[in-house]
């Protein structure tokens, strides 16, 4: 397993199984681009806030362990356009520390996709939440297992969970499974789902302004993508997440 050591202002790109600590209060960007099975572990010091973007092209296997530190802050974007399975966990260590996981997939063929977001409180006053938007088309599967634990030690933790997928077709599928496990009762915690065919009205509406039927598609996937895809601050990277996202269809 690869070790790299981070601080200040770096820029890494990673693809295979790697430990990656970062230094106290520093602000680095990371890469990662799995191919085959990785085991990504990022160990986050006190007063960092750290971009983490996965980008998965090629059928994969992916387990991402992240420690948030004390005052630390991580933005983790995820963007799935192949078969493969995504284990993501990050765990809220240190107090104040906060982590927001954003996840967009296009899965189309018969790929077959699994994605389980985790959000771990495990100390005080944590902020943290979990949004997984993604579409589905062809004989294509998705499936979605998401949770956020407040542990005893989680007092004054508030976080939000939230999945949601358009299907294209009636041969695509998918399952949305949300969940909450809390042990401390000072605490804000919510959590929604919703699977659903695409829009008729909506497309017949577009159409009736003189819009294509495909590009009426496309204009309702990337609205419905588009609160996903708008949080990521480094606009080279969003434009890339866009232009590969809406290539997919």
């Amino acid at each position: 397993m690869n070790e790299l050591t981070l601080k200040d202002k770096d820029r890494v790109e990673v693809t295979n199984s790697s430990v990656v600590t970062i230094s106290d209060n520093s602000s680095p960007i990371i890469i990662i681009k799995p191919e085959g099975k990785a085991e990504i572990r990022l160990k986050i010091g006190k007063n960092c806030s750290v971009n983490c973007f996965i980008m998965q092209e090629k059928n994969s296997d992916l387990i991402q362990l992240n420690s948030i530190g004390e005052h630390s802050v991580i933005n983790v974007h995820g963007l799935w356009l192949n078969n493969g399975n995504g284990k993501i966990t990050n765990s809220l260590d240190g107090s104040f520390a906060q982590a927001y996981d954003v996840h967009v997939f296009a899965q189309k063929g018969n790929n077959k996709f699994y994605l389980d977001s985790r959000l771990r409180h495990a100390s005080d006053n944590t902020k943290g939440s979990i949004l997984v938007k993604g579409v589905a088309k062809d004989e294509a599967s998705a499936k979605l297992d998401g949770m956020i634990k407040i542990e005893k030690n989680g007092g004054g933790a508030s976080s939000f969970l939230s999945q949601h997928v358009i299907l294209l077709n009636p041969g695509a599928h998918a399952t949305a499974n949300p969940e909450l496990e809390i042990e401390n009762n000072d605490v804000s915690s919510r959590h929604a789902a919703s699977v659903s065919q695409i829009d008729e009205e909506k497309i017949f509406y577009l159409m009736s302004r003189g819009i294509s039927r495909d590009e009426a598609r496309k204009l309702i996937i990337e609205g419905f993508l588009e609160s996903a895809i708008e949080t990521i601050s480094v606009d080279e990277i969003k434009k890339e997440f866009i232009e590969k996202t809406i290539a997919s269809f």
